[in-house]
């Protein structure tokens, strides 16, 4: 320090000045890049469209919000604020965008999503400006107004799952309370008309405040799988599914054809099905009289609009690119199977090929597999 202090004493003034200034000069420099910086970072903060987000971010929207806004959901953690799960949801996964139609010359609307849900909006106005730098231009901004729609809360979900599932939400097993409907497994009703197959359950959970902790156990308590879409949640029961028709024939009542039904049904519906009613009479024995497909294809046969159809006539080969796959087995008397094929027309001259992608599903029926219904595979 000593030696220092002799060092400084030894120093011309000239030296000792310029060391001063530059010292001086650094820490002037300093601040002057510091009030920059943070010009800057108002600016930016200040556009309006990253004011919002600002203003959620930093808790601000959800300061005066109304522990009343819902009742919370005795699925629910327990002790859960609706303000500290807004502010939480803010933070994490809050989407904004501008409300054109609620918008005016001073007034800008934003809405506020959850992911994909609409939970509110909010209306800004300028009630003030400065500048800072000369040059830039800052408004300072006032919440005119908001607006939050949390009917639902700020989680919710419709969950189905097999009826011999259970459904825990935040380690809690959803009840009755929430059960809104208890029947037969989507896409599978046309197949129940006739026989009984495994049943599923749909459960409404709402006025949730945090992302909850949703586990689905099978019969034999497993945790299973699932992905959330549009806050629903669908698992289908697992039936045995086979690559082939050759594979799943061992759990067939006998050795059907489902490529030549198929084929049939397509030639049917352009008219070129040979036979009484536009080949209705081949189509007969495969289907249950009054059932759903029954009716359509009687419709289709006796009514005007199959008159209607363009004219064209059928290449050789009629079909080419045929499969028939993924054969899932519900029971021994009900199977469905994905069917694809290509028929070859040539309509005005033109080529044309009609293409069947559809999942046919099958019942053992008065002695023989009856066609019950038809979904096209997109």
């Amino acid at each position: 320090m000593h030696k220092l202090k002799r060092k400084w004493q030894r120093l011309s003034l000239y030296k000792k000045s310029l060391i001063l200034f530059t010292f001086l000069l650094v820490i002037l420099t300093t601040i002057l890049l510091t009030y920059v910086y943070n010009s800057m970072v108002i600016y930016e903060r200040n556009l309006v469209d990253n004011y919002i987000n600002y203003l959620a971010t930093s808790g601000k929207l959800s300061e005066n919000v109304s522990e009343d806004l819902f009742t919370i959901s005795s699925y629910e953690k327990d002790k859960a604020k609706i303000s500290d799960g807004l502010n939480k949801l803010f933070k994490s996964s809050l989407k904004t965008k501008k409300n054109s139609k609620e918008s005016t010359d001073d007034i800008f609307a934003y809405n506020l999503y959850n992911e994909d849900t609409l939970i509110g909006t909010v209306k800004l106005k300028s009630k003030d400006t400065y500048k800072r730098m000369a040059i830039l231009t800052i408004n300072e901004w006032n919440v005119t107004d908001i607006k939050l729609f949390l009917d639902k809360g700020l989680y919710n979900y419709e969950i189905t799952v097999p009826a011999n599932y259970t459904v825990l939400v935040n380690g809690k097993t959803l009840g009755n309370d929430v059960l809104t409907t208890s029947g037969d497994v989507p896409s599978l009703e046309r197949l129940t008309e006739y026989i009984e197959i495994e049943k599923s359950n749909t459960y409404n959970v709402s006025n949730l405040v945090y992302k909850p902790e949703i586990v689905i156990k099978d019969e034999n308590n497993q945790n299973v799988n699932y992905e959330i879409k549009d806050n629903k949640i669908v698992i289908a029961k697992e039936f045995k599914t086979y690559t082939t028709l050759e594979e799943a024939k061992s759990y067939l009542k006998d050795d059907f054809d489902v490529l030549a039904l198929a084929e049939n049904y397509s030639l049917f519906l352009t008219d070129d099905l040979k036979g009484s009613y536009h080949g209705f009479d081949k189509l007969m024995p495969y289907l249950i009289k009054d059932s759903y497909m029954y009716n359509m294809a009687y419709t289709w046969a006796h009514g005007v609009d199959i008159t209607f159809v363009s004219s064209h006539y059928l290449k050789n080969p009629i079909f080419t690119n045929e499969e028939v796959k993924n054969i899932t087995v519900y029971n021994d008397l009900a199977f469905s199977a994905e069917v694809y094929l290509e028929k070859n027309m040539v309509v005005s001259g033109k080529l044309r090929q009609d293409i069947m992608h559809d999942r046919l599903y099958f019942i053992y029926y008065d002695g023989g597999y009856k066609l019950v219904n038809m979904e096209a595979i997109k």
